[in-house]
Order: C-alpha cells, then sequence, then structure tokens
C-alpha cells in the first residue's frame, strides 16, 4: 500500500490497462475538437507547464480511478457525441489503458478520438513507449507540444502557437484550414456538486482574472486538487 508521502511524490502512474486515473470528465463539449465530444482530462502530468490552465491535474495522485470496460460501455451509448478528446494532466501518460479504451469504444462505436500532448509527435514516433506509439495509431487528431506560456496564442485548439494540429486520419482533414481561425472558444459548466469548471483554452490570465472577480464578489474559487508536491 502506497502511503500519502509516496503518492505525493510519484512521478508517474503504474502501465494498467484496465484503470485510468481521471480528473474529470464532460459529456457534451464543442470546444476541444471537431462536433459534440466528450473530454476526459487525465490525471498526471510529467511536463508541469508553467502558467497551466488546469495545475490540479499535475499531480500523479488525486482524481478518480475509472474502470475501462465500464467507461467504454457509457462513452458508446452517449447518442449526441461524435467522438472522445483526451486532455490533462498528460494523457500519453496513461498510453495503454487508452488504448484499451479506444479499442473497446470502436468494437461498440465508430467514434473518433483526439489527445493532447506535451510530447511532439516526432518524439514519440521515434522514441515513444508501445503503448505511446500505439496510441498514436488511432488517434485521429492529435494536438502536440508542450504549453509555452510566452507563445499563447489564440488560434483553434492550441494553448500556444508551437504546437500543432496534426490530422492522423482521413476523418477530419477537410477541417485543416480552420485550424488557423483564432479566437477563444470557452464553455462553463456548473456541477451539480457545487464545481465550476470552464472548458477550452482561455486567453491569457483568464484564471487569475476570474477568481480575483469571483473574490471581490464574496466567492472563493480554488482547485478541487491540491496541486502542490
Amino acid at each position: 500500500m502506497r502511503t500519502k508521502d509516496a503518492s505525493k511524490t510519484r512521478k508517474a502512474w503504474p502501465d494498467n490497462c484496465d484503470v485510468l486515473h481521471v480528473a474529470r470528465r464532460n459529456n457534451c463539449c464543442t470546444v476541444l475538437g471537431p462536433g459534440k465530444r466528450s473530454v476526459l482530462w487525465l490525471q498526471g502530468c510529467p511536463f508541469r507547464c508553467p502558467g497551466c490552465v488546469a495545475p490540479e491535474t499535475q499531480p500523479f495522485h488525486g482524481g478518480q480511478d475509472v474502470d475501462v470496460a465500464s467507461l467504454a460501455d457509457e462513452l458508446s451509448r452517449l447518442p449526441e457525441i461524435e467522438g472522445v478528446t483526451f486532455s490533462g494532466g498528460e494523457p500519453l501518460a496513461q498510453a495503454v489503458a487508452l488504448v484499451n479504451l479506444m479499442d473497446s469504444v470502436r468494437r461498440k462505436r465508430d467514434l473518433t478520438f483526439m489527445s493532447y500532448t506535451g510530447y511532439t509527435l516526432e518524439y514519440l514516433l521515434r522514441q515513444g513507449s508501445a503503448g505511446q506509439k500505439a496510441l498514436v495509431k488511432r488517434l485521429d487528431v492529435l494536438v502536440d507540444g508542450p504549453y509555452i506560456a510566452a507563445r499563447h496564442t489564440d488560434l483553434r485548439w492550441r494553448g500556444s502557437d508551437n504546437q500543432q494540429v496534426h490530422f492522423l486520419s482521413v476523418r477530419y482533414r477537410h477541417l485543416i484550414a480552420q485550424t488557423n481561425d483564432r479566437g477563444y472558444w470557452l464553455e462553463c459548466e456548473h456541477a451539480a456538486d457545487g464545481t465550476f469548471h470552464w472548458m477550452g483554452i482561455p486567453p491569457k490570465g483568464f484564471r487569475e482574472t476570474l477568481e480575483r472577480n469571483m473574490l471581490a464578489r464574496g466567492i472563493l474559487l480554488r482547485a478541487t486538487e491540491d496541486c502542490h508536491e
């Protein structure tokens, strides 16, 4: 059994194809990929990019352990979505379980898959693990590269302009021109459990400004996980 201290210093999840460590989910998002999508924010990231808009997803502790088979069944039954997007955190840190999820979903329904990653596609193809390479082969869209705060951008689906959108299958190649669109597309939700979330890639400083304005109204916003390790 892991001690609390050990879990707070862990830098990776052990490979397990049957369980995903998920920070949160949303089952109808239109700002993180083509069409209506379910989005999984995976827990844990080795990059820890300064200025990350979701620092609560960085630690390799916390989140929720989700059974892959059950999740695949749930995703395949969502009537309005056309695909699933993996964000985080770092999805490629749980590549083996995500490959299992994608294969399980596609045995039930032909959904598309998109992922964000701090790795570059070149690195993954040359030096990635077997699980990471298998995941890349199954993706329709990959947005790669670390977030660099000094290069923050308003290009569609990207946080900074070093990141690239790769269309790895023919499914969405007709949307290539749209990746040059500029603007900020955000969706917000106030969940039944009282938590507040936004989806999409916000303008630089959005989180700090939101927290400051809400505090001025007597509302304290905080991350759902302690992001200090």
